[in-house]
């Protein structure tokens, strides 16, 4: 897979564009174009980025589902708070 930098995508949508308009096409129609696929350029490179950090903050956190095993019975062994503990508990409590 071949990255492209940003200088070289708007290079290349330069000569694209530039090419529309020589063609005989409206330069502002062909500016306003370009502006809004710039633009959408920026936008999707800045999503990319942040799913990036996304990815290397995952890979750096420990596994997960170990974390979750040790808490577990930590809070399976501690009464719940809201439950109460001198009363036996109804069915309408249960639920």
């Amino acid at each position: 897979m071949e990255t492209e930098t940003p200088s070289f995508a708007n290079e290349q949508l330069d000569s694209s564009v530039g090419g529309v308009a020589a063609a005989g096409g409206s330069t502002s129609n062909d500016n306003r174009g370009k502006h809004r696929i710039l633009a959408e350029l920026k936008r999707l490179e800045q999503e990319l980025k942040s799913l990036e950090e996304e990815l290397e903050e995952l890979e750096r956190t420990d596994n997960v589902s170990s974390i979750c095993a040790e808490l577990l019975p930590y809070i399976e062994a501690r009464p719940d708070a809201l439950l109460p503990t001198c009363i036996p508990i109804t069915e309408q409590m249960a639920q």
